[in-house]
C-alpha cells in the first residue's frame, strides 16, 4: 500500500460539470429580493433533504442515533467569509451532471430541494465566488467545484472543473464555502438570522435528531407556554389547555391541518401563525408574522397579543424562493374556515382570548397607579392658568416644562372607599382651583366618568372619578403592553373641559359626561 499522497494521486482526476443553460442567470441572482435568513436557509434545506432522503442509510452507518448537524459560521474579515457544513450524506456523483444547472429539478421533487435553483441563487445572492466540497455516503471520493460568477460571465462559460480525491468511504459530508461577499451580515441582522432560522426550522430542531448552529451557538426553539385555564364565562370551572387541533378541506380537495392555542400571557411578537411546507416555516417565522385580521383583528387586541399555532399549507405550492405560499386564490376561505373552527364550541379559542383576564384591574400595583395620578396633577400645573389654554396656539409650549414644583405632591388626601384619590391646585382664568382625582374600583356603578362640581367653599372644587372596573377600562387598560395612563389622562381632560364649558357659561354641559359614559360602554366591545 502506497502513501497517503500516493493514494490521493491515484484518486485525483480532473472532469467537468455542465452549468449550462441558464449560466446568465447567475449574474441575476444578486439582485433577488431575499433576505438573509431565508438565502441561508436555502442553503440548510440542501442538508436537510440530504437527510431526510438518506436517513435509513445513515442511521445504519452511524448507529441509531444519528443526529444531523449543520454548522453555519460568518467571518466578516478580508470582504467575508460564509461556510455552512453539514454531516449529511452527501452528493453523489451521479447528481453532479443536475446540481450545478440552473432550473434542473432534482429527479425527486417532494422535498425541500424542489426547484433545483436554491443552492445556486442563495450563493451567488450572498458571494461573488462559492465553492462546494462534498463526499457521499459509501463513495470514497471527494469532489469539489469552484464559482467564480465574475469570471463566468465574463468569459460565458458552460462547463467548470471538478477536483477529485480520495477519501475514506466511511466520511459524507458537504461543504459550502462563499467569500468576495455582496453582503455579510452585521450587527442586529445576525440576531435576526438565529431567530428566523430557529422559528423556520422548528419542527427539525424539537426532537433533537437535527442540530444547527450559527457561528458555533446551537439554535434552540423555545415552546410558548399555553394557557391553562377555566372558560371565561365560568372563572370557578375546571382549568381547560386552550388548544385546538385544525382540519380543513378546502372545495379544491387541498387540506389544512395543524392546531391553534393561546399563549399564557400575551406577547404580539410572539403571537399569530405560522405556516408550514413540508416542514418548514414558510410564513410567520421571526417577526415575519401572519396575522390575518379576520381572525387576529386589530395589532393591540387580544386576539394578536394571545393566539398562536402552526398549520401545514403542504397542498399548496410555494414560490421558488420558498419566502411565501401559492394561494390559488384560496387565502380567503382557509381564513374563513379557520376562523370558523376557532370559534366554534366546546373550545372556542377567538372568544376566549379575547375576553380572558389573566389578571384583575385591582391587582395592578398602588405605587404604579399613584404614580399615574401624580404625573397627570403634575401635567395639569405646569399648564398654567387652564384658561390660557382656550386661546394659545397649539404648539405645546404650555406643557413643556421638564420638571414639576415640588408642592405638586402636597395636600394628599386617601380614602378607604377609593384606591387613589389625589389633590391638586390648579389656576383657570386667574383664580385658583382644586381638582380631586380619583381611580376607583366600583363594579356597581355604570358610569366611567364622573365629574362633581362644589361651589358651596372659598375655592371651586372639580372631583372627577374614574372608574377602574368599568368595561372600557377592563377591555383596553388590561391588554397585554398597554398602559392605563393615556386613558386616565383623556378621562381627566374630558371632566375639566366639562368644568371650564360651565365657568364659560355654556349651557347643560354635563351633556359631555353623559354622552361620553354612554358611548364608551358601546366602544368597550372587543371588534369580532
Amino acid at each position: 500500500m502506497g502513501t497517503v499522497n500516493e493514494e490521493l494521486e491515484r484518486y485525483t482526476v480532473s472532469q467537468n460539470v455542465s452549468i449550462r443553460p441558464g449560466v446568465r442567470m447567475l449574474g441575476l441572482f444578486p439582485h433577488m429580493r431575499y433576505r438573509e435568513w431565508y438565502a441561508l436557509g436555502e442553503l440548510v434545506d440542501n442538508s436537510l433533504q440530504s437527510w431526510i432522503s438518506n436517513r435509513l442509510a445513515l442511521q445504519e452507518a452511524d448507529g441509531p442515533d444519528f443526529q444531523l448537524q449543520i454548522h453555519i459560521s460568518v467571518d466578516p474579515a478580508d470582504g467575508g467569509l460564509i461556510t455552512v457544513r453539514d454531516n449529511a450524506a452527501g452528493i453523489e456523483a451521479k447528481d453532479w451532471g443536475r446540481a450545478f444547472q440552473v432550473a434542473e429539478p432534482p429527479s425527486d421533487a417532494t422535498g425541500l430541494s424542489q426547484f433545483g435553483i436554491g443552492m445556486k441563487a442563495a450563493a451567488c445572492w450572498f458571494a461573488r465566488r462559492w465553492s462546494l466540497r462534498t463526499t457521499a455516503l459509501g463513495d470514497p471520493v471527494e469532489r469539489s467545484v469552484e464559482f467564480d460568477v465574475p469570471a463566468i460571465l465574463d468569459a460565458g462559460m458552460e462547463e467548470l472543473e471538478v477536483d477529485e480525491g480520495a477519501v475514506a468511504a466511511a466520511e459524507h459530508w458537504t461543504e459550502l464555502r462563499l467569500w468576495d461577499l455582496h453582503r455579510t451580515p452585521r450587527g442586529r441582522t445576525i440576531a435576526k438570522i438565529k431567530d428566523h432560522l430557529t422559528s423556520i426550522y422548528r419542527t427539525f430542531l424539537r426532537d433533537g435528531r437535527v442540530m444547527i448552529t450559527y457561528n458555533g451557538d446551537p439554535l434552540e426553539y423555545t415552546e410558548q407556554p399555553i394557557l391553562v385555564a377555566p372558560d371565561w364565562r365560568d372563572q370557578e370551572g375546571e382549568p381547560r389547555t386552550w388548544k385546538k387541533d385544525v382540519h380543513l378541506r378546502l372545495d379544491s380537495g387541498r387540506r389544512v391541518t395543524g392546531w391553534v392555542a393561546i399563549r399564557e400571557s400575551g406577547k404580539g411578537r410572539e403571537a399569530g401563525l405560522a405556516l408550514l411546507y413540508r416542514g418548514k416555516v414558510i410564513s410567520g417565522a421571526g417577526d415575519d408574522l401572519y396575522k390575518p385580521v379576520e381572525i387576529f383583528a386589530s395589532q393591540n387586541s387580544f386576539e394578536s397579543q394571545r393566539v398562536f399555532g402552526e398549520l401545514d399549507m403542504s397542498d399548496f405550492d410555494v414560490t421558488y424562493t420558498k419566502d411565501s405560499l401559492v394561494w390559488f386564490d384560496e387565502e380567503e376561505d382557509v381564513i374563513l374556515q379557520l376562523k370558523e373552527e376557532l370559534e366554534s364550541e366546546p373550545l372556542p379559542i377567538l372568544t376566549q382570548a379575547r375576553n380572558y383576564r389573566a389578571r384583575k384591574p385591582q391587582d395592578v400595583p398602588r405605587d404604579r397607579l399613584l404614580e399615574v395620578v401624580n404625573r397627570t396633577g403634575q401635567l395639569l400645573r405646569n399648564a398654567g392658568d387652564l384658561g390660557a389654554l382656550w386661546t394659545a396656539d397649539d404648539d405645546g409650549k404650555n406643557v413643556e416644562e421638564a420638571t414639576a414644583p415640588s408642592y405638586l405632591t402636597a395636600d394628599v388626601t386617601r380614602e378607604a372607599a377609593t384606591p387613589v384619590d389625589r389633590r391638586f391646585e390648579i389656576a383657570h382664568d386667574g383664580e385658583s382651583w382644586r381638582a380631586d382625582l380619583e381611580l376607583v374600583e366600583q363594579p356597581a356603578i355604570r358610569d366611567w366618568l364622573t365629574v362633581q362640581r362644589a361651589d358651596d367653599g372659598p375655592t371651586p372644587l372639580v372631583r372627577i372619578t374614574v372608574n377602574q372596573a368599568h368595561p372600557f377600562m377592563r377591555a383596553f387598560c388590561e391588554m397585554p403592553s398597554q398602559d392605563l395612563e393615556p386613558v386616565w389622562r383623556v378621562a381627566v381632560a374630558v371632566g375639566l373641559a366639562q368644568e371650564v364649558a360651565r365657568s364659560r357659561g355654556a349651557r347643560f354641559p354635563n351633556y359631555v359626561t353623559q354622552a361620553v359614559n354612554a358611548m364608551v360602554r358601546v366602544l368597550a366591545v372587543q371588534p369580532s
